[in-house]
């Protein structure tokens, strides 16, 4: 019971729960295009790199 005491937040727990959900949504679309930025430059060094030879 302690724990669901914790985590109600009283009447802020809606505004707390939707601010953590954001910040997870946040940091997930940051993790995404970060990983489709780093490939996408990967294969145009690959593509630069592979015509100088």
């Amino acid at each position: 019971m302690e724990l669901l005491s914790l985590l109600s937040f009283d009447k802020y727990a809606y505004y707390i729960w939707f601010c953590y959900f954001l910040t997870f949504v946040i940091i997930a679309i940051l993790f995404v295009r970060t990983q489709t930025t780093h490939k996408n430059t990967m294969i145009q060094l690959r593509i630069k790199y592979s015509r100088g030879k």
